[in-house]
């Protein structure tokens, strides 16, 4: 996914459109901004963003009244870059050569604009560059930090990422996808970090690794098959998408003794997707990347925005305008990754603990060991959002009918679930992406399975159709290329046409 932002990331210090993803001609500002626009924008609850470097060093960029200021540890030679990027203008490009500096940009800054500010530095004959999120200035003329749309809600996700050892030691173990125990992957872990003392070296060698050394599959992006992405086949394939790299750079981590994680959602690749207000809770991911614990707090990367190489199906290609090592997605604190990511989920291996209601008459409660527990009669329909669990428990003595549309939609750890006796339907998308998904048991007395409700399950092995079901929707069991498949003879027809279809289909 996204393959047009991650063949197009534009290395340097001169390119605006880096920090978008996107290239795009410059264009004029609008006389409609300015003083006497009746825009207002809200600023963040923070004032300073906290980076790390590749070796463990700060670099703290913050707000205080008029000026931007820069705090670094080590780094002693910086450009600061402030652009409209609406319509991608720069106006000002200063180079300091201080550890810790500040700048006044309130003379080159409309009120009521929104304006980005890129930190750029060099370590070690290798780029890097630091968002710095939105700022805007106010009546008064100081300089705030945006409030984007993204960061409340992403700042209530990653509660998932614990750092309590019984969670961080989860976070080690392998996953469906991430074969972190395989000997192979161990080996290319060991290979890639040979010599290497500490955990923050390990990680960046995997992270140039995968960054330089891998390509974006602008094949499969717009390919109907659906492919493979484990850890394994990617790194011996050497081309993925975007879940691809993340799995990759997570099973290799923790082959590492490193806690690292998969996480899902979208890639904000506009100016008009990063501020705008509709953020919405059921949107579906399109984007993977992944969080990794280091000195102690979980931090943000992203592979795929910073990816060199591409594939188009006749050779790999290089970006033209990446003529050195460039890093602008590695290590970012959330404050920063919020800018261009919506977080929805982070693939963890133990529950969330939450509950709520599920149904008109039923509840749910996900307790920490991952397993979410059902009770209660009629049909289900699981929040957005309450996917983090492995297990499904539906209690004894309840009476569910139904199982809802797009009920369990993107519950990834999922591995199987036996439905209760009592449901009769299972409608629309009700398990649609449920990517480990092996299993499903469906009970005699089911009448109805709606359109794609199993639609990209593409672990599913093996599935009964019972012979009470009376009508299966159109791709049903579409994009799920494992799949053996039994169906009564009346529905044969239900199962012909599909783009990707099952392993084996029997007809009984």
């Amino acid at each position: 996914m996204l393959a047009k932002i991650a063949a197009g990331m534009i290395a340097l210090i001169l390119s605006l459109a880096q920090v978008f993803g996107t290239v795009a001609a410059a264009a004029a500002e609008s006389p409609e901004e300015g003083p006497f626009s009746s825009v207002s924008y809200e600023a963040a609850d923070f004032t300073e963003i906290d980076y790390t470097t590749y070796d463990g060093s700060h670099i703290r960029m913050g707000v205080d009244g008029k000026k931007f200021y820069v705090d670094s540890d080590s780094v002693s030679s910086f450009t600061l870059q402030l652009f409209n990027p609406k319509y991608q203008t720069m106006s000002v490009q200063k180079t300091y050569r201080e550890k810790s500096f500040s700048h006044d940009f309130t003379s080159d800054m409309k009120k009521n604009t929104l304006y980005g500010i890129m930190v750029t530095y060099v370590m070690e004959d290798m780029i890097f560059s630091l968002h710095s999120n939105f700022v805007f200035r106010d009546k008064k003329g100081d300089i705030h930090f945006y409030k984007t749309p993204s960061y409340e809600f992403s700042k209530e996700r990653v509660t998932e990422l614990r750092d309590d050892p019984g969670s961080l030691a989860e976070y080690l173990k392998p996953q469906n996808d991430v074969e972190s125990d395989n000997p192979c992957m161990i080996s290319y872990s060991e290979q890639l970090c040979n010599g290497l003392s500490t955990d923050r070296e390990k990680v960046f060698a995997i992270y140039s690794y995968v960054t330089n050394k891998m390509a974006y599959d602008s094949v499969q992006i717009n390919d109907d098959y659906v492919y493979q992405d484990d850890a394994l086949l990617v790194m011996r394939r050497g081309i993925a998408v975007c879940e691809g790299f993340a799995n990759a750079f997570t099973a290799l981590c923790r082959a590492q003794g490193i806690p690292a994680t998969v996480q899902y959602g979208l890639g904000m690749s506009t100016y008009e997707q990063m501020v705008s207000r509709d953020i919405e809770d059921d949107e579906v991911p399109d984007h993977a990347w992944a969080a990794v614990y280091l000195d102690g707090r979980w931090e943000f990367l992203d592979p795929t925005y910073d990816i060199v190489h591409y594939y188009e199906g006749y050779g790999i290609h290089t970006t033209e305008y990446k003529d050195s090592l460039y890093y602008s997605y590695f290590l970012m604190p959330l404050e920063a990754f919020c800018f261009e990511h919506k977080i929805c989920d982070a693939d963890t291996v133990h529950g969330y603990e939450r509950s709520g209601s599920c149904g008109t008459n039923a509840t749910y409660v996900v307790s920490r060991d991952g397993t979410c527990t059902i009770k209660g009669s009629g049909e289900i329909k699981l929040p957005y959002g309450v996917n983090d669990f492995s297990k499904v428990v539906f209690d004894p003595d309840s009476n569910i009918t139904a199982i809802g549309k797009e009920c369990f939609m993107d519950c990834d750890l999922l591995t199987q679930v036996i439905l209760p006796d009592t449901v009769t339907r299972i409608e629309g998308g009700a398990f649609t992406t449920c990517e480990d998904l092996e299993y499903v048991y469906i009970p005699e007395g089911v009448t109805y399975i709606g359109k794609s409700a199993f639609y990209t399950c593409d672990e599913l092995s093996y599935i009964r159709v019972p012979d009470s079901c009376e009508d299966l929707g159109k791709g049903a069991f579409e994009r799920c290329p494992r799949l053996i498949l039994s169906v009564p003879s009346r529905l044969k027809r239900a199962v012909k046409g599909y783009q990707v279809s099952p392993y084996y289909i029997e007809v009984r």
